[in-house]
């Protein structure tokens, strides 16, 4: 079991690596992986090899990496590579305590990845799916060839609401057209706070703005903004509506502005350090973008010397940054951040691959009101007894959850209070407990 979070492109080191790898493939691309082993259950464990340079220092007393060169590699590589393990003191709440976990700078031009100059950056995420799929077949009939018939689950939060349903969806295709090819056995989809449909998020900005929810005590706006909100959404749901039939990135664009004045903008306009918080409506903004301070620790420590002495990243690399601005200029080009996931999901689900949505309430920036709406019209078997059910509480606190399961299918949304849009760093303890669920095949209610 290895839950990707970030995906990622193609060839690799091989090795055992919880150690950034570089990544090599067509198109000139370079990619970024680290992969996490599994703590618990020794079947699954990684088979550690010797012998290690071993490197510690007084200042992370818990922490220590070993190292050892590879002898060979299925990569074309310009430099020495290496399999490295990093031991870290214990975390009751890390997804490595039941899964091995692999991570992926993707798209390239984001985190450590990069790509040649003269070629052009994926442009949707559908493009970069492509090369995605290929990646993993890769590090499971390459690299790990014993974890091949494992199953696999993809995980990730935010935009990647569109990046793992696409993903999955290749995968799948793909499986069925070259079934002597390496197969991914896609077992699951995990999706945190998605941005799964950019309609149904807009209007899901009145109720999360306009009513009170679990964790806001009373309305965030007063009567005149949301009456404003109120006024404006009926004609934002239509020209949603037209991008949608018709995803021209005019038209589409065209759409975002309007909804973006007559909506959105109410409160993102009064986004950033110091003022609102999209990423927990209850919370100050203490940087720009992200607003959790966290994204930025991140940026400062792997960019200190100490970092990039022991990663020794590509000279191509100057600086690691938690937002690619080349990535989103890239995107904004088409249509790709406009469209809804329901027919990808849909053909998850009847393809009989598990697929999960979970919630941090307190986000804005894709709200549980709107991925909610989203998930009542999502077309698949299920659907009508899935409408018809109220969030249940499940054991995890006071949290609510409700899932249906269609022949061989399961679907399942899941919400937790006290959590923004990153609920695996605001609520460790109850995420670990709902991603076990999840790969275990337990039930929340």
């Amino acid at each position: 079991m290895w839950p990707a979070y970030r995906q990622g492109r193609w060839t690799m080191t091989k090795g055992d690596a919880q150690f950034p790898a570089d990544v090599h493939g067509f198109h000139a691309e370079r990619y970024i992986y680290i992969y996490i082993c599994r703590l618990r259950n020794p079947l699954f464990a990684c088979r550690y090899a010797s012998p290690n340079t071993v490197l510690t220092s007084e200042h992370s007393p818990g922490y220590s990496i070993r190292i050892r060169q590879q002898n060979d590699s299925i990569c074309a590589a310009r430099s020495a590579q290496y399999t490295g393990w990093l031991d870290i003191d214990y975390n009751p709440w890390s997804w490595s305590q039941n899964s091995s976990l692999l991570f992926v700078d993707q798209p390239v031009d984001t985190g450590f990845s990069y790509i040649d100059d003269g070629y052009e950056l994926p442009s949707d995420s559908q493009e970069a799916t492509i090369d995605m799929h290929r990646f993993l077949q890769l590090f499971i009939s390459e690299v790990f060839p014993e974890k091949e018939f494992l199953p696999v689950y993809l995980a990730s939060e935010s935009y990647a609401g569109r990046y793992i349903p696409y993903l999955c969806a290749q995968i799948i295709k793909q499986n069925k057209l070259y079934p002597d090819g390496p197969q991914v056995r896609l077992e699951s989809c995990l999706v945190g706070n998605g941005f799964m449909s950019p309609m149904d998020t807009t209007f899901g900005y009145w109720e999360t703005l306009c009513t009170v929810n679990p964790g806001v005590l009373q309305p965030v706006f007063n009567d005149t903004r949301c009456d404003i909100m109120a006024v404006n959404i009926p004609r934002c749901m239509e020209l949603y509506d037209i991008c949608i039939r018709n995803p021209d990135p005019a038209i589409c664009h065209a759409a975002s502005d309007v909804c973006y004045a007559g909506v959105i903008g109410w409160y993102d306009g009064e986004a950033g350090q110091g003022g609102r918080n999209r990423f927990d409506v209850t919370a100050p903004c203490e940087i720009d973008e992200m607003c959790y301070v966290q994204a930025a620790r991140v940026e400062q420590y792997l960019n200190t010397p100490q970092v990039w002495d022991a990663l020794r990243p590509p000279e191509e690399i100057k600086e690691y940054k938690f937002v690619s601005q080349s990535i989103i200029d890239a995107f904004m080009k088409t249509a790709d951040g406009m469209t809804s996931m329901s027919g990808l999901v849909s053909f998850l689900l009847a393809s009989n691959v598990h697929f999960l949505a979970y919630q941090g309430n307190l986000d804005l920036a894709c709200n549980t009101a709107g991925n909610l709406r989203w998930a009542h019209s999502l077309p698949c078997k299920g659907q009508p007894a899935f409408s018809a059910r109220q969030l249940e509480p499940w054991m995890s606190f006071v949290d609510g959850a409700k899932e249906i399961a269609q022949k061989a299918s399961r679907f399942a949304f899941v919400t937790v209070d006290g959590a923004g849009h990153l609920l695996p760093q605001d609520r460790p303890d109850v995420a670990q407990d709902m991603m076990v669920r999840w790969i275990t095949g337990a039930a929340f209610i």
